[in-house]
């Protein structure tokens, strides 16, 4: 094999190999992220209750200060419902 050669597969294999690790800590911060937004949620709606929020006004709260669909909002609603039953 010449060196050019070994030297082009050696850059391929590095780049590769670089983009694998990228690719994986970018997924973990993205969890990180996502797991600290879930915890500001479940902890926000239980405030929002003491403050005789009702269940659409929680939900609206929600959607528009976190920017998560109704659907993802009113998960969380029913898992801190649920915990509090």
């Amino acid at each position: 094999m010449e060196a050019k050669e070994w030297v082009a597969r050696e850059v391929a294999r590095v780049r590769t190999d670089s983009l694998a690790e990228g690719r994986e800590e970018g997924l973990s911060i993205g969890r990180r992220d996502g797991m600290t937004l879930a915890l500001a949620i479940l902890s926000d709606i239980p405030k929002l209750i003491a403050a005789n929020k009702g269940h659409e006004e929680i939900i609206t709260t929600l959607v528009a200060k976190y920017n998560i669909n109704q659907e993802q909002a009113e998960s969380y609603y029913e898992q801190v419902m649920a915990l509090r039953a």
